[in-house]
């Protein structure tokens, strides 16, 4: 299946995966391309003032409004396809848009907001009004003004096996860094435990509707069978962070720049949304044997178990596989609409409860009608609070 990686069933072949190990590091050293910001427009003679006596917004004057709490800015979003709102304050400042609460500005912090993702957010505002609130404001903000993403083909990064960050870096190189670290698990995977690697990517098995990796099922938390939850852990975590990337606003860790400028942050969420993510699907086991023992359908928890962490493995890393795909095609300028990838989502557990149903009611002599009571609580409960949280959380 891995051509680069012999089989060997019998031991774990440290000595024959080197090869994969090599490819591995070979193409995280490849020659990368550089990302370089240009102005596109200006905003220091666009500043508005409110004036609440007349109920609307008037040209900023500096000899009548210098001493005004709050300015605004007064932005179509849609004359400024594929830009960045860069604000670099000279001091803390309160942001509304629409007049609404949206979040507090720090000084020194570079925010760099894609005009595209708050278009998304905001279809309806035209213009998109922008306030900034301080209580001793004197004058403008420093530093607001529309740029956009220009890639330098003659710039090479030598730097990355250091871990050293560029403006942009993470979101240009997130797919290709998830992609490598998927097939480096699965390569594992494939050499030292050959057995379980075929079963769980079977994909013949929804439409023979039958379980057939009995001995798998003894035990849920052997080591392949915790490697597998890992790397669906850090499937979902992937998912989560390119979420965050292109809805920057609906979640405080993108709020701030330097998060998406430097390494650590980045692997820190990563890593804080696969062990959330690790602990979900470790507790489903216990909720599964719960819930048998209550609807009184023996043998069913280790086969939901098993059944519900191998559909989700292959369909989300054909999902990813393909969205890494048509991302890279597409370029990091281009807005994906997640919102039709949580529709598919949904669709999924729809479909897979159903295959659920057939499978375990033609594998097992249970009562149908609490087969299906018991998967409509189960499933229902994973389509609400499980995945889907975890992956989009400003859609539920």
């Amino acid at each position: 299946m891995i051509p680069f990686i012999p089989k060997s069933a019998s031991h774990f072949p440290l000595g024959k995966i080197s090869r994969f190990f090599l490819l591995f590091i070979l193409l995280l050293s490849s020659e990368l391309k550089a990302v370089q910001w240009q102005h596109v427009q200006p905003l220091d003679k666009a500043w508005l003032v409110y004036q609440p006596n007349l109920k609307t917004f008037l040209p900023y004057i500096p000899g009548k409004h210098y001493s005004f709490k709050s300015k605004s800015l007064a932005i179509s979003l849609n004359e400024f396809p594929n830009t960045y709102l860069r604000m670099e304050l000279d001091g803390d400042y309160v942001l509304f848009m629409q007049g609404t609460f949206h979040s507090h500005l720090e000084k020194g912090k570079l925010y760099r907001w894609s005009i595209d993702s708050l278009q998304k957010v905001y279809p309806a505002a035209v213009p998109l009004y922008f306030s900034f609130y301080q209580a001793n404001m004197a004058g403008l903000p420093k530093v607001v003004l529309v740029e956009r993403k220009v890639q330098d083909d003659n710039v090479a990064i030598t730097d990355m096996m250091n871990l050293r960050q560029r403006n942009a870096y993470l979101f240009n190189q997130f797919f290709g860094s998830a992609f490598l670290l998927i097939l480096f698990f699965l390569g594992v995977l494939y050499a030292a435990f050959p057995r379980y690697f075929a079963a769980y990517f079977r994909f013949s098995d929804w439409i023979h509707w039958e379980i057939k990796e009995e001995v798998l099922l003894k035990n849920a938390f052997a080591f392949p069978n915790l490697l597998v939850i890992g790397l669906l852990s850090f499937i979902t975590a992937c998912f989560s962070f390119y979420n965050g990337l292109l809805n920057q606003s609906n979640d405080t860790f993108f709020e701030s720049q330097e998060n998406l400028q430097r390494f650590l942050p980045t692997i820190g969420f990563i890593l804080s949304r696969t062990l959330l993510g690790f602990a979900l699907f470790v507790s489903r086991y216990f909720v599964y044997k719960l819930f048998t023992n209550l609807f009184r359908l023996p043998h069913i928890a280790e086969a939901h178990y098993f059944k519900s962490v191998q559909a989700n493995l292959q369909f989300f890393i054909v999902l990813f596989s393909l969205l890494s795909l048509f991302s890279v095609y597409m370029g990091p300028m281009y807005p994906v609409n997640l919102t039709y990838i949580s529709y598919v989502i949904t669709v999924y557990f729809v479909v897979r409860a159903v295959y659920f149903f057939q499978v375990f009611r033609r594998s097992y002599s249970v009562n149908q009608l609490s087969l299906l009571a018991y998967l409509v609580l189960m499933e229902g409960q994973v389509m609400v609070f499980g995945l889907r949280e975890l992956i989009f959380p400003e859609y539920m």
